[in-house]
């Protein structure tokens, strides 16, 4: 894969991106400025530094720092793991709302933003390993 606007959801050139989840099947979304930092590798793992920013209004919303792990379990099958934290934004009354509701939908946000770059990668694999004459199979194991 040849960069972020590859595997993370809608990422444009200007590092505009979109996370959110469904409820009840619709698509609640959210644009962000993503920054991705220098990736860490060894040879069984790569981290990625994460930071994103809503677009706007900024100050409704939380702005998250985390990192994206990838590491291979076996032969064929690869951990990805997206992990974060914020600071609910609008001080005692954010910090309320997010013990009630906020800090449920940021899970659920980091879980679907899992879900769709492991699909990605898998779609982009699968692509590469055919085009190879090659057979894979399986998912990336998800961690969020």
């Amino acid at each position: 894969m040849s960069g972020p606007q590859e595997w993370f959801p809608h990422l444009n050139k200007k590092n505009v991106g979109s996370v959110g989840l469904h409820v009840a099947g619709l698509a609640v979304q959210k644009h962000v400025v993503v920054s991705l930092g220098k990736p860490t590798r060894t040879t069984t793992w790569t981290v990625i530094p994460m930071d994103w920013k809503a677009t706007f209004p900024k100050q409704l919303f939380p702005s998250m720092s985390g990192r994206i792990e990838l590491a291979p379990v076996d032969k064929t099958i690869s951990r990805l793991t997206v992990s974060g934290m914020y600071e609910p934004p609008l001080g005692k009354l954010g910090r309320q709302l997010d013990k009630t509701l906020m800090q449920g939908i940021a899970d659920t946000t980091i879980k679907e933003l899992a879900e769709s770059i492991a699909q990605r990668i898998d779609t982009a694999a699968s692509a590469h390993a055919k085009s190879q004459g090659l057979a894979i199979g399986g998912h990336p194991a998800l961690s969020a």
